[in-house]
């Protein structure tokens, strides 16, 4: 496995602005900060609450964009770094990002397939993630699950899984914070050790400053200005001072007066000239392919070890076909009995006539309310499957992104994972009210029809999810999509045209309506169905189109709204 040793990693910073909102509502966070850092070493940001560190830090890491100014790692822009190798740069919010129910093992498992190249080597492979165990020392956690760590060890999980990409760049927002001063003083010392035993360049935000001996140089912030950078005991002899509560005081005092001005004007020249480009031995991560293997294998992992959404799963695929057929119970054996034709006798007395009218519009109005019935449940089905899904782990996706994630990997994974809930849940429901209901038909032809029906509305939900911050959001968006379906489908009540025009292209429960009772065509209940509404019945084939491009469109949709998570710039 490479190392990092020999790489120049300096962070030459000039002239940085960062300025959010426009004309009046404009606000600059970060005005002229110009910095340098050698490789191999480890600095610490501080300042007062608001004072632009958390900026500094992500535009450093190449995750917030400039305004002006530019960033070079080891020569080379930032951005184009992030873009070409992104494993060169590791960034770590306060708070990790994991599954909670995959062990330690597992999480560096798939770090190392998930961002290692498939040309290196199993046996290269498995003593670099030893190395990265022995130098993390959390030999001990490897068989615990993610959620029952403590502060510390989790902080220390997130560096070791970053540390897989053996980045030459470490971007550490408040990792310290929370910790008790044991874990934050070992933390650290560990940060020291590996910014000079591995010459990475470790840049940490801070609020504790009880160790910041330890760092071999301090960058003060104040509303977005440079006050100082240099030997924490620089800091304090500059401001004659021995405590940072007074420096802090001091600079909070001068803007409350005005006497306050700070380092607004350009600094650069004061720097050393920044880094010839230097060629990063970092290989980029492995291929689309490999990555979507990864990701099944993990989906699979993470599916069976969801015990509540598996039994909610279940609980739907057995009662949604069983509240089918108690609303069928009684209508149900009737209309297999019904000769349903149209075609009477003379010498039929008109009673007789009236009567069976009667009972072949009324077997005709459950057929249709009962295919919609399919429908409505199986969309709801299809928003259960995929409302959450890429919501739910929305850190931890763009966490991931930030290493070379794939946004096509993830998506196709997400769209097999649905796809496969969409095959079980529309096969049961229509074998049950086939075989069970004795429900007329073709039953390939049904399975096809709700089978496209529960995955265009799955795959359009996960859309939602891609776009939705929360996966409570998604969700109540996803209920509401489908609380949508009936009305505006028109099978139950007729739409005016200009409305069912507008709409009907979008309502996923119309197209799986009416494709359901095409499979009909070849009973006489169809004719009685269709002499009993208003709305129009489309052709399977065309019903089965409308669906398959939902369900394009929802993945496409998805697909972009990933990748716009975190764009390569």
């Amino acid at each position: 496995m490479h190392t990092t040793a020999k790489m120049d990693a300096a962070v030459f910073v000039e002239n940085l602005s960062v300025t959010v909102g426009r004309g009046d509502d404009h606000k600059a966070l970060l005005r002229n900060i110009s910095i340098a850092v050698p490789e191999g070493s480890f600095l610490s940001i501080i300042g007062a609450s608001g004072c632009g560190k958390s900026t500094l830090i992500r535009t450093l890491a190449g995750i917030q964009p400039v305004s002006a100014g530019r960033i070079l790692l080891a020569g080379h822009p930032v951005e184009t770094l992030r873009q070409q190798l992104p494993l060169a740069v590791g960034y770590l919010p306060q708070f990790g990002a994991f599954h909670g129910d995959l062990t330690v093992a597992e999480i560096l498992d798939f770090a190392v397939a998930l961002r290692l190249p498939a040309s290196v080597p199993a046996a290269t492979r498995e003593q670099w993630c030893e190395h990265v165990i022995d130098l993390a020392r959390i030999r001990p956690l490897l068989h615990q699950k993610y959620r029952t760590l403590s502060g510390g060890q989790m902080r220390r999980i997130a560096l070791a899984e970053e540390l897989i990409g053996d980045p030459a760049f470490l971007f550490l927002d408040e990792l310290t914070s929370g910790l008790d001063p044991y874990s934050e003083h070992e933390l650290m010392v560990w940060l020291k050790e590996l910014a000079h035993g591995m010459n990475k360049t470790v840049v940490l935000v801070t609020h504790a400053v009880g160790n910041l001996r330890l760092c071999d140089s301090v960058v003060l912030l104040h509303e977005g200005r440079l006050c100082f950078q240099g030997p924490y005991d620089d800091l304090l002899q500059t401001h004659g001072t021995e405590s940072i509560e007074a420096i802090y005081g001091g600079y909070q005092h001068a803007s409350a007066t005005g006497d306050f001005v700070g380092f607004d004007q350009d600094r650069s020249g004061e720097l050393p000239p920044p880094p010839e480009p230097h060629s990063l031995n970092t290989a980029p991560p492995p291929s689309s392919l490999s990555q979507l293997s990864t990701l099944v294998r993990r989906q699979f992992i993470l599916l069976g070890r969801d015990k509540s959404q598996l039994w909610l799963h279940l609980a739907l695929l057995v009662t949604f076909p069983a509240l089918v057929a108690i609303f069928g119970y009684k209508g149900l054996p009737e209309v297999s009995k019904l000769s349903l034709s149209l075609e009477t006798n003379i010498v039929q007395t008109m009673v007789e006539n009236l009567a069976y009218l009667k009972e072949s519009f009324s077997a005709a109005a459950l057929v249709s309310g009962l295919a919609m019935f399919q429908v409505i449940l199986l969309t709801l089905m299809g928003a259960n499957n995929g409302a959450r899904e890429i919501a739910k782990e929305r850190d931890v996706l763009e966490k991931e992104l930030r290493a070379g994630l794939s946004p096509w990997a993830y998506v196709t994974t997400k769209s097999l994972l649905v796809v496969g809930l969409s095959l079980a849940q529309s096969f049961w429901m229509s074998f049950f009210v086939h075989k069970v209901c004795g429900f007329p038909g073709d039953l390939f032809s049904q399975f096809a029809i709700l089978f496209i029906t529960t995955l265009a509305m799955s795959m359009i939900c996960l859309a939602i999810s891609s776009v939705s911050k929360s996966p409570e959001r998604a969700s109540l968006l996803a209920i509401y999509l489908v609380g949508l379906q009936l009305p505006l489908s028109g099978a139950v009540l007729a739409l005016p045209e200009i409305v069912s025009t507008l709409c009907r292209p979008f309502i996923a429960a119309y197209w799986g309506w009416s494709g359901y009772l095409k499979t009909l065509a070849t009973y006489h209940i169809y004719d009685v169905v269709r002499q009993s509404t208003d709305t129009h019945i489309a052709e399977l084939n065309q019903c089965l189109l409308v669906l398959s491009l939902h369900a394009v469109v929802g993945g496409v949709v998805a697909w972009i709204f990933v990748a716009r998570t975190f764009p390569r710039r």
